[in-house]
Formats: structure tokens, C-alpha cells, sequence
């Protein structure tokens, strides 16, 4: 059985990485981003979460601690929100 940490923690990542694909759709359709380009950014934002949901397994098994886990998703989230700009 998984230990509430660890679902509320998947819960967190689910919550953000949710408020970040709005805010890159909404950036999408004010900018008209083309299909090719909404395309990667989804291909980003999808990758991305399995990252985050990867260390945090990490973090849960111990192979990462706690400020290695928040340096690395706070890197992962920056570039995700940072990368629809830079398109």
C-alpha cells in the first residue's frame, strides 16, 4: 500500500502539470501557435510529467532526497512553462 505522502505528492505534480497545460493552450490560442508547434509543446508538457512523476518515485525509493527532488522539478516546470515562449 502506497503511504499518503507519496499520493498527495502525485496529486501535486497531476494539479501542476493541469495548470500548466491551461496557461500554454490559453498562451497557444492568444499567440496562434500552428498545429506543428501545439504539437510539441503538448509532446513537452507530456514528457515532462512522466519526468516528474519518475523522480518522484525516485524520491519515494530514496535515491533522490528531498532538495534534489525540488532543484530537478523546479528545472522541469521552469523549461515547461518557458518553452511555449521560446517557440
Amino acid at each position: 500500500m502506497q503511504d499518503k505522502s507519496f499520493l498527495q505528492a502525485m496529486q501535486d505534480l497531476q494539479d501542476r502539470v493541469s495548470n500548466n497545460i491551461l496557461d500554454t493552450i490559453n498562451y497557444m490560442l492568444v499567440h496562434r501557435t500552428t498545429v506543428t508547434n501545439a504539437r510539441a509543446v503538448v509532446k513537452n508538457t507530456l514528457i515532462t510529467g512522466q519526468m516528474i512523476a519518475l523522480l518522484a518515485l525516485m524520491k519515494e525509493m530514496g535515491i533522490l532526497d528531498e532538495t534534489q527532488y525540488n532543484e530537478f522539478t523546479a528545472y522541469l516546470m521552469h523549461s515547461l512553462t518557458n518553452h511555449p515562449h521560446n517557440s
